[in-house]
């Protein structure tokens, strides 16, 4: 796993240096780098963390990764007005934050006024406070199933995005199966007891984040027209947990042909 980590962050480097920044077009490489970081950085700690490679934990990660992946490629298609949208949205929702801490702080509350006043002077760094407008609905005029069919992702949101949302919201189809299980008394028709399950450890997700970011890098790769020479994750992945797997990976994990 440290190698793997090593791999990827040796990559996003790589992608970093070779891309040539436009100075007057910051936005652009701001919002940009930042969503790859986050890619990276996200498989990364899921990587590094074990305790965590289970059905209860693992997906939270996996669907910001699909969600990152899915913002990502919408944006490539048209950069430079694409990154603007996103980033006022993000300063908007801040300034938004700011105005609730406002509403809820008390007068001699000297601890809230430090944070108010580091939010805004963040924010105002960026963009006055006084220009910057709340938006309340989706960044992109577009809900995230939208985003995903422009940007040539409907696989991956189908078969990983809307399956890991089941999760992030807690919704019936995961706390079913992760949160309760049957009763074992036949006289109470195997109605379902709340439980604290423990699932298995399973390396199949540190593969799925692999997958995510190998899909990002190449978005990135193909828009950019950059050539790479740190091998793709996905790829070093299979190949050097099969020398530590008595059977090729692919035997061990969960494969759909999904494009996921």
């Amino acid at each position: 796993m440290d190698d793997y980590c090593s791999i990827i962050a040796a990559g996003f480097r790589e992608r970093w240096d070779k891309w040539k920044i436009e100075i007057y077009k910051s936005e652009t490489y701001e919002a940009i780098g930042g969503l790859l970081s986050r890619q990276v950085t996200l498989s990364m700690q899921l990587a590094e963390c074990p305790q965590i490679w289970n059905g209860h934990i693992a997906p939270l990660i996996l669907r910001a990764m699909t969600d990152a992946h899915i913002t990502l490629a919408w944006i490539l298609i048209d950069p430079t007005e694409r990154t603007k949208k996103y980033i006022l949205y993000g300063l908007g929702q801040e300034k938004l934050y700011i105005e609730h801490l406002k509403t809820e702080a008390v007068e001699d509350d000297i601890r809230m006024k430090k944070v108010i006043d580091v939010r805004e002077s963040w924010l105002n760094a960026q963009r006055r406070d006084f220009m910057t407008e709340v938006n309340v609905g989706n960044w992109a005029g577009l809900n995230t199933r939208q985003m995903a069919n422009e940007s040539d992702c409907q696989g991956l949101y189908k078969f990983a995005y809307t399956p890991f949302s089941g999760v992030a919201h807690n919704m019936w189809q995961h706390i079913s199966r992760y949160n309760l299980a049957p009763c074992t008394n036949p006289l109470h028709k195997y109605h379902r007891v709340p439980e604290l399950l423990v699932t298995p450890t399973d390396p199949d997700y540190v593969y799925r984040s692999a997958k995510y970011v190998n899909r990002s890098f190449e978005a990135f790769d193909k828009k950019y027209q950059l050539d790479i020479s740190t091998p793709m994750p996905q790829r070093w992945f299979l190949e050097n947990f099969t020398k530590i797997n008595e059977k090729p990976i692919e035997d061990n994990l969960e494969v759909v042909d999904t494009g996921t």
